[in-house]
């Protein structure tokens, strides 16, 4: 019976919960947002934007090997604590850092990458060198000077309007690299 304590006592942790190590090094003052948005930097991946201040969200990274890249996914929900039409919605959100590897052009790179038959419009996105609005409204790619990034929304009905948030919020990203 004393074997039996003795074991259960060693495996017993003294700390209630384990300090949490963040995976990405964040800085959130470095982005400069308007009022009521905060602003998210990835400062590993090389980018960052400003989001609604309601939001709350997890990310997660995952390496990706087609193409070769790292995904970051966040799953994102209105928290404004206010009752209101937009109180609690959810939405989920992919921001793919990729390698450009040797395209010449964000054309050349997606249709390797995403295939043919795209429809490609072009947008202004933060200080990329190029970018683009892909078939429609919910996948946006840019190219940096050795990075392409993918911002793949996904919405459903009765779903936070992510891309309407996030396309109106294309300025505030800064791309480093």
């Amino acid at each position: 019976m004393a074997a039996a304590c003795l074991m259960m006592a060693g495996c017993q942790s003294t700390s209630a919960t384990p300090a949490p190590s963040a995976t990405l090094q964040t800085q959130a003052g470095a982005i400069k947002c308007p009022t009521g948005d905060h602003g998210l930097d990835e400062v590993e991946l090389g980018w960052g934007f400003c989001y609604p201040g309601t939001w709350k969200y997890r990310e997660r990274l995952q390496n990706s090997d087609h193409p070769t890249g790292v995904d970051a996914t966040f799953d994102i929900v209105n928290a404004s604590g206010t009752p209101g039409p937009t109180e609690g919605l959810f939405g989920f959100m992919i921001i793919g850092t990729y390698e450009k590897g040797t395209s010449a052009t964000l054309e050349d790179w997606a249709k390797t990458n995403l295939g043919d038959g795209l429809d490609l419009s072009p947008i202004t996105w933060g200080n990329a060198r190029a970018a683009f609005l892909v078939n429609g409204a919910h996948q946006r790619i840019a190219m940096t000077a050795h990075h392409v990034i993918l911002m793949d929304i996904r919405e459903g009905q009765g779903n936070l309007a992510l891309s309407d948030e996030m396309g109106s919020r294309l300025t505030s990203w800064r791309f480093d690299y």
